[in-house]
């Protein structure tokens, strides 16, 4: 039985919501180690009701079928759905903490409740998102971002940048790394022997020879030399007729958008998102805050409880 942690997010969203609503299928196998403010689940649990109030055991204390809390005591009153610095420094040092117990070995894996980008950088901290975050306090400087669900899996060769900035973010070396890491975290992680991965282009018709584009030399000149590491990889190919037919085990887009609209409408509830690369394992819901509905007890914990499943699955393996 191992622990994992899962952090609430920010505070003023839905993570504490899902978390009480996906208690029981947490603790299944494994202790949920929350780490959080305990405000936030004493602003919900009214409006949740009895169904879901828990009692939770210390660090440490908790056996089969129990959770632990960590209550961080970062802030004194939720206002749900309002974008808050308090919130967003609260947000960061639950990450925090929840990387002192990955780095002790304490907990086998870290689930992030969903976080406000807004409220972050309000609260101090100089990071776009968590998958940057993490990176950086895992010394890592080469991580790739996949989003999955029980259909398709999608890596992403560049994150939070503007849109106008991705065609010069792109390089062979960027490429052939987000592939690199894909086909190894697949059998490192989910135990698939030979990876199979395809590779999006970049511009329409994946540039159409050079008519509409020639950003796909360098995605070519990547897949040509990641065939020659060993790795089954073909590509590029048009991003409009790539996603249909997931006959591989992980596809690699050039942009947020490219990738996470596909993966994100054939599964939404499912999809999960996946930090690659780091010296831990990192699983999220693929969705956010939900501030236009948090407090208000319609939150959808599938997010995370299949998060929690795909942090259990890549831990087993990891270890």
């Amino acid at each position: 039985m191992r622990r994992i942690a899962v952090t609430m997010g920010d505070p003023a969203g839905i993570g504490a919501e899902i978390i009480l609503k996906a208690l029981p299928d947490l603790c299944r196998k494994n202790i949920p180690v929350v780490i959080g403010d305990s405000s936030a689940l004493e602003a919900i649990s009214p409006v949740l009701g009895p169904s879901h109030t828990w009692k939770f055991k210390r660090f440490g204390q908790a056996g089969a079928g129990e959770a632990e809390f960590v209550d961080m005591a970062l802030v004194k009153k939720v206002a749900f759905g309002a974008v808050d610095k308090a919130c967003g420094r609260a947000s960061y040092q639950y990450i925090l903490e929840a990387l002192k117990y990955a780095f002790s070995g304490a907990v086998s894996a870290i689930v992030t409740a969903p976080i406000n980008k807004v409220s972050l950088r309000l609260g101090g901290a100089p990071f776009t998102g968590h998958t940057e975050l993490l990176a950086h306090f895992g010394g890592v400087r080469d991580y790739v971002m996949m989003m999955a669900n029980r259909r398709m899996r999608v890596s992403l060769v560049t994150i939070h940048i503007p849109l106008r900035d991705v065609p010069d973010a792109l390089s062979v070396e960027k490429v052939v790394r987000t592939i690199g890491i894909t086909h190894q975290s697949l059998r490192d992680y989910f135990a698939i022997p030979a990876p199979y991965l395809k590779v999006s282009g970049l511009n329409p018709h994946a540039g159409e020879q050079g008519i509409m584009g020639t950003e796909e030399k360098v995605i070519e000149e990547a897949v040509v030399l990641a065939r020659s590491l060993g790795i089954r990889v073909d590509g590029p190919f048009p991003g409009d007729t790539l996603f249909h037919d997931p006959s591989c085990d992980a596809f690699v887009a050039m942009y947020h958008d490219q990738g996470l609209i596909p993966v994100k409408t054939v599964d939404f509830r499912h999809t999960v998102n996946i930090t690659l690369g780091l010296p831990f394992v990192r699983t999220s819901p693929g969705h956010g805050t939900g501030f236009d509905i948090a407090g208000q007890g319609n939150a959808d914990p599938t997010g995370l409880i299949e998060a929690f499943r795909t942090a259990e699955t890549m831990a087993s393996h990891f270890e």
